[in-house]
């Protein structure tokens, strides 16, 4: 038997995960936010999608200065992400809330956070509002992760990145199949 979803639900159906950090910086201040909502969009060039709230500090930051990076978190920060995720921007320095490390950029100005395991530079090429959030696109031009999570592919075995399963759920990937044709 199915169970009827409300819509915000239905939504959670299609993305658990996995939560990151986006850092942003304008104007001299930098900024963290929260987000559950990415997607890679295009191989050639490398393309992916965030959305966030338009509520959200880091808006007005990435739709000015053009530039984000995404960062990625393990489930040991899930504590520092929550901060990360609760309080505004406009009002508290999220990285001494969170006690987070910030990072120059490689080859933009939006910082990386060293507490993360992989990160994500992007420059934006295109925005839309789309209802309540800001889909943002940005092409990335730099990314980085830890030697010892990366083979071929994460290493779950060593790295538990955090999905948002909704609410106050949150869970982890652990296990990988290789699935040969």
């Amino acid at each position: 038997m199915k169970v009827k979803l409300e819509n915000l639900n239905a939504l959670r159906l299609l993305n658990p995960g996995p939560l990151v950090l986006i850092t942003s910086k304008y104007q001299g201040k930098s900024n963290i936010v929260t987000v559950a909502w990415t997607s890679p969009v295009s191989h050639e060039p490398p393309l992916v999608s965030i959305s966030i709230s338009t509520k959200r500090q880091s808006n007005i930051m990435i739709g000015n200065s053009k530039e984000f990076t995404i960062n990625l978190p393990s489930f040991d920060l899930l504590d520092k992400v929550l901060i990360c995720g609760s309080v505004s921007g406009k009002n508290v320095d999220k990285f001494k809330e969170a006690q987070l490390t910030q990072v120059s950029g490689k080859k933009i100005s939006s910082p990386s956070i060293k507490e993360c395991f992989a990160f994500i530079e992007c420059k934006v090429v295109d925005s839309f509002l789309c209802g309540d959030h800001y889909l943002f696109i940005g092409e990335i031009v730099h990314a980085e992760i830890e030697k010892n999570f990366y083979r071929e592919h994460l290493d779950l075995e060593k790295v538990k990145y955090i999905n948002h399963l909704g609410g106050p759920y949150f869970t982890y990937p652990e296990k990988i199949i290789e699935k040969k044709r």
